[in-house]
């Protein structure tokens, strides 16, 4: 949630503590939610990529339902290119948000930037493809969040490159941000999952074995409206001046992050690391 991976702790002595404070909860978050997208990454190029390496794409059906059908090209070109596209956005997409590339390096800026468009427009494309060809495993309510997932990428895709082009470059920081946070959707909806589970040590508000449940409807669509309310509050709490606004928000985001930690630690032991080894 923010443009800059300084992780200098805030000085309390300083009047303009608060902001400070709020300016590491973001980063803060941003470094722990980086770490666990390429965690994430890693798994996906290491078990689909390994399973079509070793020429058996049915292995992908152990993790996504119907995620490889014999005979059907189209969708199976879709799934690998949302795969494909996904692994490197999630690598490649955090950088663009290092003020020190942008000012030393502009033009691979410029570039990385372009390319991360056009594999969100891919990705959300193919995703939408996905769901309208081969369902979700949380059945309509989840067609119809990963479809609005889907739309809200394409949206944000196309803010971010048209206040880029207008040279409205704080506007254009603010779309990419948002749509930086909705392109990660899959992944926050595992990591809720998890540390969900975690918590409660059994699937609590769902059904485990159909995968349907109110809790599961309310991570489908939180998945992406959470992340986007908690940049709105940060977005705001910037503009304020009231010190205690600042540092709610910078509570609220410390808890994000604490959730998002958790998450990531019960997905990569329980769930991605048992299946790459």
């Amino acid at each position: 949630m923010t443009s800059s991976l300084k992780t200098t702790g805030p000085n309390l002595s300083n009047k303009n503590w608060p902001a400070s404070l709020l300016n590491f909860s973001a980063q803060f978050w941003f470094i722990i939610g980086v770490l666990g997208m390429w965690i994430f990454a890693f798994y996906v190029a290491a078990f689909y990529g390994g399973a079509a390496m070793d020429g058996d794409f049915m292995r992908w059906n152990r993790v996504l339902p119907h995620g490889y059908i014999e005979g059907d090209s189209m969708g199976n070109l879709a799934v690998a290119i949302h795969l494909i596209f996904a692994v490197i956005v999630m690598v490649g997409g955090p950088i663009q948000f290092i003020p020190q590339l942008r000012k030393y390096a502009p033009k691979f800026h410029r570039w990385n930037g372009r390319f991360y468009l056009g594999a969100a427009v891919l990705i959300s494309m193919s995703g939408i493809y996905m769901v309208v060809t081969k369902g979700t495993i949380t059945g309509l309510v989840g067609d119809i969040s990963v479809s609005l997932n889907g739309v809200l990428i394409l949206l944000f895709a196309y803010l971010a490159l048209k206040n880029a082009v207008k040279r409205k470059f704080d506007e254009h920081r603010k779309w990419a941000l948002r749509l930086f946070l909705v392109m990660a959707g899959v992944w926050f909806f595992r990591v809720g999952l998890m540390c969900w589970l975690f918590i409660h040590k059994s699937p609590v508000g769902f059904d485990p074995e159909t995968f349907r449940g109110p809790f599961l409807v309310f991570l489908g669509f939180g998945q992406y409206l959470i992340p986007l309310a908690v940049v709105e509050l940060y977005f705001i709490a910037q503009r304020k001046k009231k010190s205690v606004i600042k540092i709610l928000t910078a509570v609220a985001i410390f808890a994000f992050t604490v959730i998002t930690a958790l998450g990531t630690f019960a997905a990569t032991m329980g769930m991605w690391l048992p299946r790459i080894t």
